[in-house]
């Protein structure tokens, strides 16, 4: 897998694996609901700041 910058991450709200503090991967993707951030998938009560990203492998 390679891990990519996060100003090349998509922003059109696809899903995507991203790296967060302390290295922890994490399916996230961009919202622009009320204020634009990065929401982690499952918990819309909390943004994020990934530092890299790659695109979700695909499914089994």
């Amino acid at each position: 897998m390679i891990w990519r910058s996060m100003e090349s991450a998509p922003r059109d709200g696809r899903e995507i694996l991203a790296l967060v503090e302390g290295r922890v991967p994490m399916v996230v993707f961009w919202s622009d609901w009320l204020e634009e951030h990065w929401q982690p998938l499952g918990q819309s009560w909390r943004e994020t700041t990934p530092l890299l990203w790659a695109p979700l492998p695909p499914p089994p």
